[in-house]
């Protein structure tokens, strides 16, 4: 694709497409995401970078958008975001939000026709 803008978009109306079926688990799942994302033992950019490689790894374009956004306001640099990219080629991972969402966008399409 390309367009993080647009991909982000996309990204956070098929995770609604799972928000509208199963409302208790993606509030649940918010609330693990907060707090997964909290400092503790690891500052937020730190847990960032975390989910940055596995985001990479695991080509899921919806997620690197949404991390890199979160690490520019937390005020990472090119070159920390390039480490990542190196450690995230070593790598490999597992999101599954963003392609859930990508599924249900095919049923709906499916659908519709």
């Amino acid at each position: 694709m390309g367009n993080f803008k647009e991909i982000n978009q996309r990204a956070q109306k098929n995770t609604g497409r799972i928000q509208e079926t199963q409302k208790d688990f993606m509030s649940a799942f918010k609330k693990l995401q907060k707090e997964g994302y909290k400092a503790n033992a690891l500052d937020e950019k730190t847990k960032e970078f975390v989910a940055l490689t596995y985001a990479i790894a695991d080509k899921c374009e919806g997620c690197i958008g949404n991390h890199v956004n979160k690490l520019v306001k937390l005020g990472a640099s090119r070159e920390e975001i390039s480490d990542i990219v190196v450690v995230s080629i070593v790598m490999g991972g597992g999101p599954a939000s963003v392609y859930g969402g990508k599924a249900l966008e095919a049923y709906d399409e499916a659908v519709s026709e």
